[in-house]
């Protein structure tokens, strides 16, 4: 994700009143799971 995209998704979660702990737990997975992987 480029800078700007990670800083809307901030605000954009906030807003839906998630913790920091929480955005900063789904950034980590997006930026190092491979789209393919499926959660099992």
């Amino acid at each position: 994700m480029t800078g700007k995209e990670v800083v809307n998704l901030i605000r954009k979660l906030r807003e839906k009143g998630m913790s920091s702990d929480e955005i900063l737990d789904i950034i980590e997975y997006i930026e190092t799971h491979d789209p393919k992987e499926i959660d099992q």
